[in-house]
């Protein structure tokens, strides 16, 4: 198990040289997976109710992400910011 875990680690070491492409990676897996289980639950029910309950379910997962990347973006923008001395 320990391999395979640092099998996974090194496939994203390329891009920790990237902090702002390896953080759009994470939030774009999410979404990816996020909607890839509402379509999955609507193909197998057919209940429109469920397909609701789901997403309403997971959304808060989706917004941790989002936010999770937002802030990390804040943050790498006001350290540049004071490293720089510059606005943009």
């Amino acid at each position: 198990m320990k391999a395979l875990i640092d099998r996974i680690v090194a496939l994203g070491a390329p891009l920790e040289k990237h902090p702002l492409v390896y953080r759009a990676v994470g939030l774009l897996v999410v979404l990816t997976l996020y909607s890839a289980g509402v379509l999955l639950i609507d193909s197998v029910t057919h209940i429109g109710f469920l397909v609701v309950l789901v997403a309403l379910y997971f959304l808060p997962a989706v917004l941790r992400a989002w936010l999770l990347f937002y802030w990390q973006l804040r943050d790498d923008v006001k350290a540049w910011r004071k490293s720089t001395g510059k606005a943009f």
